[in-house]
């Protein structure tokens, strides 16, 4: 069966959104507010209103898909755009909604970003730089703390960034890393996280140089020394493939995993922010995480912990080791991660972006075997509490339960899906699939899909007549993944054995909307709807409603047929067939790969 393959965040730099504000709406990894140089504290989301309008802006984009625009003149043209317009898309959402840096920011600090358009001066760069090279030690303790204010409201400044990213800055920056004078040695690592989190190349480089003294003082005894270096490699390791491959040669993972151990828990997420963007892109190498003793510590915090923050964060990692070889997830299902990650959501219920990462690990868990999808279903509370997540006022979070649901209802096993229905998930799903925006409707639709295709009496347990005018809808527009789904689902309905389901189309204009399929360039597109419209509404019909069976889909009678058209066994309602007697028609999508 096809499947939604796992799930990942991009994470990516909240630079390159143009914005430094994006990071106090961040729903992957929150800013951490400090107070003035001390304590580093772990911050919460500062709301949701900027995660909506990060998704607004996304969804006024995405509109112009659903207008006629010039169709692709073959096929395969067709589906070289689809695959392109999909992680276009999905990789825009996880850009709007996350970032996998940070700033630190001081206590008396401005976050409006009113500054930000404003070009430093040279009289301000030189003054920093007279103070850095002074022989007092207060002169350098206030360059430093006016640097790493100037790399989170200027970041975009390229006089900055020459003066930071140059040779003379570097060595200014070794001589206070090295030093002896703990207060320096802090405020320069603050300095690092804030190159780190700038978004410049030269930033980046100019960052990595300092790693192995950063690396270093994970060792050391000064907490928040510890904390703010950790949280500096951790903005380094985002960068990229070269930066996270860098950071592993130097021997990143094991001091940072043995901070799991701590009995900081602001220390621990710290750790778990640095430790889920190493994890985080292809090519991360996953196993070396793993080999390097990681389960048990990241495992421990979901099994004791109660804060909720921290959960999240060691969910991320959980996120990214469950998006790489099927091995690391064997490992990890096999220290009994399912419950660890289902018992603490009937806490995250209001927790709002908090609780993404945990939805985003199940999913990847259901897009594997069809047994995950029977153990999570089988999980005391797990469906009540996705039953909730896919009602959340929290969008993102409602849209990666949706996700989650669909990999659920494509379990082969009829059996395990009669719990999915008595759990009440049928009316919600198909309030959603009618009534929310496209993109809303999109995920919501996936699930019905997949139940009705288990077999008639699954079919008939939908609320057609509720549901028929949104998917005839989505045949009308000009996405290709639409189109598909509500054509599908029309397929469905009409080999439902439902003795007015093709009055029910046509009393909706379910045959126009048919028509236009019929003159789209996609081939299997035209094909299915051509093949529908002659088999029930065609001139040889006579009046007749018995359907042609479609390959794949149950005709009346209860009967499956496979590609050949050969007849299957039944699956009725209450009892489950044959998984490998199935045909490959559940939908289990893929998302944007990890970067």
């Amino acid at each position: 069966m096809e499947k939604r393959t796992t799930r990942s965040s991009s994470r990516l730099a909240a630079a390159a959104n143009k914005g430094n504000n994006n990071n106090n709406n961040n729903p992957d990894h929150n800013d951490k507010n400090d107070e003035g140089t001390g304590d580093t504290a772990p911050g919460v989301a500062e709301g949701i209103e900027g995660i909506e309008s990060a998704i607004a802006a996304g969804d006024q984009k995405r509109k112009s898909q659903y207008k006629a625009n010039a169709m692709p003149k073959t096929a395969k043209e067709a589906a070289s755009k689809r695959v392109k317009e999909d992680a276009q898309l999905r990789k825009q959402r996880r850009e709007e909604l996350v970032s996998a840096k940070r700033f630190k920011r001081s206590k008396d600090q401005t976050e409006t970003g009113a500054d930000e358009e404003v070009e430093l001066g040279k009289d301000q760069l030189d003054s920093v730089q007279a103070l850095l090279k002074s022989e007092k030690r207060t002169d350098k303790v206030e360059a430093l703390k006016t640097v790493s204010e100037y790399l989170t409201n200027h970041s975009d400044s390229r006089a900055l960034q020459t003066l930071v990213s140059s040779k003379d800055f570097g060595t200014i920056l070794e001589g206070l890393l090295t030093g002896s004078d703990a207060e320096e040695q802090l405020l320069a690592a603050s300095v690092v996280t804030n190159m780190a989190a700038g978004g410049s190349s030269e930033l980046c480089e100019a960052a990595l140089n300092t790693a192995p003294h950063l690396i270093q003082f994970l060792d050391s005894q000064n907490l928040a020394l510890v904390d703010q270096s950790a949280w500096a490699l951790g903005n380094i390791a985002a960068d990229g493939p070269k930066f996270r491959d860098r950071l592993k040669d130097n021997g990143v993972l094991p001091p940072l995993i043995k901070l799991l151990d701590s009995k900081d828990l602001n220390l621990v997420q710290t750790a778990c922010f640095a430790l889920s963007n190493l994890a985080r892109g292809e090519g991360a190498q996953q196993e070396a995480l793993v080999k390097a003793g990681l389960i048990k510590p990241l495992l421990h915090h979901l099994r004791v912990d109660t804060e909720p923050a921290v959960i999240s964060e060691a969910a991320w990692v959980v996120v990214y080791l469950t998006s790489g070889p099927e091995n690391v997830s064997t490992q990890l299902l096999e220290h009994r991660l399912i419950p660890l990650l289902v018992t603490p959501l009937k806490d995250f219920l209001d927790q709002k972006a908090l609780a993404i990462p945990l939805v985003r690990a199940l999913g990847n868990i259901a897009s594997g075997p069809d047994n995950n999808t029977s153990a999570l279903i089988n999980e005391p509370g797990f469906l009540p509490a996705m039953l909730q997540f896919i009602q959340s006022d929290c969008r993102p979070v409602k849209k990666e339960s949706l996700w989650l649901m669909s990999n659920i209802t494509a379990d082969h096993t009829g059996k395990d899906l009669i719990k999915v229905i008595d759990a009440g998930f049928i009316p919600v799903l198909s309030q959603i699939a009618s009534h929310q925006n496209f993109d809303i409707r999109k995920e919501a639709a996936y699930s019905l899909i997949n139940l009705a295709s288990h077999g008639p009496d699954y079919a008939k347990a939908l609320p057609h007549r509720e549901l028929l005018p949104g998917f005839l809808d989505f045949m009308r527009t000009k996405d290709h993944e639409l189109i598909s789904l509500g054509l599908r689902y029309v397929q469905l309905l009409l080999n439902s054995g439902i003795q007015d389901a093709p009055a029910l189309l046509s009393e909706m204009n379910g045959v126009d909307a048919l028509e236009a399929v019929i003159l789209s360039d996609d081939r299997d597109q035209h094909r299915l709807a051509s093949l529908l419209m002659d088999t029930y509404f065609g001139e040889n019909n006579h009046g007749s409603r018995v359907p042609t069976p479609i390959p794949g889909t149950p005709d009346p009678s209860g009967h499956s047929t496979n590609n050949s058209g050969s007849n299957l066994n039944p699956s009725s309602l209450g009892s489950s067939a044959d998984p490998s007697s199935l045909p490959p028609q559940y939908l289990k999508r893929a998302s944007m790969s990890a970067i």
